[in-house]
């Protein structure tokens, strides 16, 4: 797999760190692949006068995408990669459907129930997390040297078993530190997590460093933002729809947002 990264990505939030106070509205998270970041890195980077909104962007195909950031991007020197030929604009990833986490060790594969805020797997009790003001958190959490640290991935894919392998240990590790940084309430989906793997290493561009990046701007970001830190509504949420991870998180899809439980001490 190639390892090293094509352009650099310097994400960040439509209209500046300022506009927004959730972080469900953070164009870094709302971004589902490599287009997609460099519009919210240009918008950051107050290079988006000429671009449409984002949701209109993303009617495009791949071709027409990368055009349409070509001239912007290239007043900041960063380079889009092109597309040969027109590609289909790749759908959003679709909210009916859920992938399956392997479990850490065995023991966690019991169904969960969720009763309020508390979600009971088996034995395990865990507690629904949101965001957090960063003076709830541990020091040193938004330093510089506080790294995510994805595991490289396979140099082969081709296993199945492999690679859904590597993913999980990535996701339970991105999930981590998200965590640490006050994040909880904001994180992708396996199923994102996966459509962001797919995109990412198509392109050529090294999975564990794109996510480091991107942790690096979210720390930046967090430093100089306020968040909500509001308990997500779980009203609609169906307890099939989580999973036991290990004995620390446990982590629901629910369709548009992600939902993550931390043990109930």
């Amino acid at each position: 797999m190639v390892r090293k990264m094509l352009c650099v990505l310097l994400l960040g939030l439509v209209g500046g760190v300022s506009t927004f106070s959730q972080a469900d509205e953070f164009c870094l998270l709302l971004a589902e692949n490599y287009h997609e970041q460099l519009y919210c890195e240009l918008q950051a980077l107050g290079q988006g006068q000429d671009l449409p909104p984002l949701r209109d962007f993303r009617r495009n195909d791949s071709l027409t995408q990368a055009l349409l950031l070509k001239r912007p991007a290239a007043r900041v020197g960063i380079k889009v990669l092109i597309p040969k030929q027109t590609v289909a604009a790749r759908p959003s990833i679709p909210d009916n459907t859920t992938a399956s986490l392997p479990s850490e060790r065995d023991g966690f594969e019991a169904a969960c129930q969720l009763k309020g805020i508390i979600l009971h797997c088996g034995d395990s009790r865990y507690r629904l997390v949101g965001n957090q003001a960063n003076s709830h958190l541990s020091a040193g959490a938004l330093d510089r040297a506080n790294k995510m640290a994805i595991p490289f991935s396979p140099d082969s894919v081709s296993d199945r078993r492999v690679l859904v392998a590597y993913l999980a240990r990535a996701y339970r590790q991105y999930l981590t530190k998200m965590l640490e940084i006050g994040l909880g309430g904001s994180t992708f989906s396996f199923r994102k997590f996966i459509y962001l793997f797919d995109d990412v290493t198509a392109r050529g561009l090294d999975f564990s460093e794109r996510f480091e990046t991107m942790f690096g701007f979210l720390k930046q970001d967090k430093q100089r933002m306020s968040v909500n830190e509001r308990l997500p509504d779980i009203a609609n949420l169906e307890a099939s729809h989580c999973e036991q991870l290990d004995q620390v998180v446990a982590v629901c899809d629910g369709g548009r947002k992600n939902y993550l439980f931390k043990r109930d001490n």
